[in-house]
């Protein structure tokens, strides 16, 4: 990314109802909610980081890292109940004078979960990792990767769910091919590109009424950036759930992000990113070899899954068809 400075656990489906009704009501201040009622494994999570960092190791695009992380992605999501996988390839186009040269195949995984209204929920991450040698992404694609999939396990279950479809998406190729500086269009996000672009195309992207980006979110010391670009129904969800939770602090600062949301939101789709973007004091962990499993923490990706959980039933209830 590049920045700019300028079955649903029952503790979820009663807050489900307690959000409805408190929407319904016009409640200026939505009621406190223990974090501890809200399902997520935050050791399991942190573990799935340990294997990806220590086990798999680097993931650029088109390498054998990558290939055994889609793998090991959709073989842990199809052992879930209601989850569908899928692997869809593409091509990204080296920029001239980047390291690597030509066509190379990269590959976006995808995850679904059948809901019982029309409407699709997108919840993205990144898995690759930046072109550098040693360089494991424990926070930049990692910590977001593993985040989704605890997701897929805390929402699994036979029947579908209460609201609209979810889809969880790992993109392939977020990042630039060094030394080649970042640019939108032609040296980053060929995945979420080619997914936008494909969507648009075939007129199905209408199908998508939200679009959460979780990126860097492992970090210990965890401050989450609020892209000003972000739908400002989205922002006002996210922010409403964190204070419920107990949390508010987690926002720190406005900053303008260009990520893997930014195709989505210039093609009209709601999009906001979740994301941490000082890592290590003044960002100095960012894209080095300090990126690993020991800068990350548990609790922080325990913070960022149960944000997200709390926030799915407002954002069925604002961006969901009404029938």
């Amino acid at each position: 990314m590049r920045i700019f400075r300028h079955t649903i656990p029952i503790s979820l489906s009663v807050f489900i109802i307690a959000t409805l009704i408190s929407c319904a009501g016009n409640d200026p201040k939505p009621p406190a909610i223990d974090p501890a009622s809200i399902s997520f494994d935050e050791q399991r999570a942190f573990s799935d980081l340990a294997y990806l960092c220590n086990e798999i190791g680097t993931r650029r695009i088109g390498t054998n890292g990558s290939k055994r992380t889609q793998e090991w992605i959709t073989s842990t999501v199809s052992a879930l109940s209601g989850w569908t996988s899928s692997i869809d390839s593409f091509v990204a186009v080296t920029p001239k004078n980047s390291r690597r040269r030509g066509e190379i195949e990269g590959a976006n995984v995808f995850a679904k979960r059948q809901g019982t209204k029309p409407g699709e929920i997108w919840i993205c991450s990144h898995y690759d990792t930046f072109d550098k040698p040693g360089f494991v992404g424990a926070n930049d694609g990692g910590s977001s990767t593993v985040v989704l999939l605890e997701l897929a396990r805390q929402l699994q279950g036979e029947q579908p769910l209460n609201g609209m479809s979810i889809v969880l998406c790992w993109f392939d190729g977020e990042e630039s091919f060094p030394p080649v500086p970042w640019n939108d269009n032609v040296n980053s996000t060929f995945g979420s590109r080619f997914v936008a672009n494909t969507k648009n195309d075939d007129g199905t992207l209408k199908d998508i009424k939200a679009f959460v980006l979780l990126d860097m979110v492992g970090d210990k010391q965890l401050g989450l950036v609020k892209d000003s670009t972000s739908h400002g129904g989205l922002k006002k969800i996210f922010e409403q759930s964190s204070q419920q939770l107990g949390d508010g602090n987690i926002f720190v600062g406005q900053k303008k992000v260009s990520d893997d949301h930014i195709h989505f939101r210039k093609l009209g789709v709601p999009t906001i990113d979740i994301i941490d973007f000082n890592f290590g004091p003044a960002n100095s962990y960012w894209h080095t070899t300090k990126d690993v499993l020991e800068n990350t923490s548990a609790e922080s990706l325990g913070r960022i899954g149960r944000l997200v959980l709390v926030s799915l039933p407002a954002i069925n209830a604002k961006f969901g068809v009404k029938l």
